[in-house]
């Protein structure tokens, strides 16, 4: 383009000097040819802006990440006129458009149309502009380009993967289902025994305590329970969604491919987590809870107001999370309410796991690491790598 310019200004510049120090019709017809082809072309370019037509679809009722679904789009040309030069580019930061180029060009001559069908593949779970991004034109000449941004622009609404996990590093399954439950997960039963050193100070009768003037403690009976606690951070860590996007979805991908894990070994889930600023629980237990578990998780909102601290705070007042045999946290910062959160449940005997879901790995952890199992999970990569 650059080029046909300087040569059409040098052409311009010699038909001047022509007419300056020749004149005659032939000089004047090259300098009004050369001095109107720009205008003409400019010209050119506004009409099949206004005149250009271009549609685009996703033949799919609902898209999950990392599953390509059917696209497709059309360009077409009802005028009596050819259009030159006609090029679109795609959103690449979330999705990809499989076999097509941003540098492909299309010629349209009159009354016809060209269509493409080819595969979306959505990389992150939420909401977000796919397909055609913008159109450049050029005109014949090549001496002017217009770009626009496509003024129908096509949202997709991305459900999170589904990842089957064959098995999870240093975790004996055995051990979890089997493994017997921390003293809280009993019943407590209606009689009391003297205090021994090492009881559950929650355990306290203090009526009784005060009527005989020493330390007496609710006897525990019952079944044990078993069951996993998992706990999810939704508090948004940025407004950007080249940042936010990656870790939504790993936080999402994450949590349901532990949930389906431990179903399929016929281990319950509890789930808690916050949206609009309120605490949510889930239970999956069954094929149906986890579709409606999937459904939730497909929907769920993430906030950059939430507050993580009344939120743990919460849970660590439940007294049904310390009867878990294993809580797992999903967070994408381990910072100090964080921490405050695993102290408590580790003073309670309950073995924690913290998926950290960053590219960075945070080394210097604000608890004993030896207490508590760290995995760290990138944003992008095989989740069952680092599961």
């Amino acid at each position: 383009m650059q080029r046909n310019r300087i040569i059409l200004a040098i052409l311009w510049l010699l038909s001047v000097a022509g007419i300056s120090f020749y004149g005659g019709p032939v000089s004047y017809g090259l300098f009004t040819v050369l001095t109107l082809i720009p205008v003409i072309s400019l010209l050119y370019l506004l009409l099949v802006f206004m005149r250009f037509k271009m549609y685009q679809e996703f033949t799919s009722p609902g898209i999950v990440c990392n599953h390509p679904v059917p696209f497709y789009f059309t360009l077409q040309n009802e005028d009596l006129f050819a259009f030159s030069g006609v090029r679109v580019t795609f959103h690449s930061d979330f999705s990809h458009i499989d076999g097509l180029s941003d540098r492909t060009e299309y010629e349209l001559l009159p009354h016809s149309r060209i269509k493409k069908e080819t595969n979306l593949l959505c990389h992150y779970r939420g909401e977000y502009e796919v397909g055609i991004r913008s159109v450049v034109l050029q005109d014949f000449f090549r001496l002017f380009r217009l770009t626009y941004q496509n003024r129908e622009p096509l949202k997709a609404i991305v459900k999170p993967d589904i990842i089957v996990l064959d098995q999870l590093e240093n975790l004996d399954m055995d051990s979890v289902s089997d493994r017997p439950a921390p003293h809280s997960a009993r019943s407590l039963d209606s009689t009391i025994r003297s205090y021994i050193p090492g009881d559950d100070i929650r355990r306290i009768h203090w009526k009784q305590t005060a009527r005989l003037g020493q330390l007496c403690v609710r006897n525990m009976t019952g079944e044990e329970k078993a069951g996993i606690g998992m706990i999810l951070n939704t508090r948004k860590i940025s407004e950007d969604p080249a940042v936010y996007l990656p870790s939504e979805n790993r936080i999402l991908e994450t949590a349901i491919a532990l949930t389906l894990f431990f179903k399929n070994k016929n281990i319950p889930v509890d789930l808690y987590w916050q949206e609009h600023e309120k605490p949510k629980q889930l239970c999956v237990d069954s094929a149906d809870a986890f579709s409606g578990f999937y459904d939730a998780m497909s929907a769920l909102s993430f906030d950059t107001d939430l507050s993580e601290e009344p939120f743990y705070e919460d849970l660590i007042l439940h007294q049904h999370l310390y009867q878990k045999q294993l809580l797992i946290l999903i967070t994408p910062d381990i910072n100090e309410e964080a921490a405050v959160f695993a102290q408590k449940v580790t003073d309670n005997d309950c073995d924690l796991m913290i998926c950290h879901i960053s590219d960075e790995e945070k080394k210097d952890l604000p608890f004993e690491k030896s207490t508590i199992t760290v995995r760290s999970i990138p944003t992008s990569g095989d989740l069952g790598k680092y599961l």
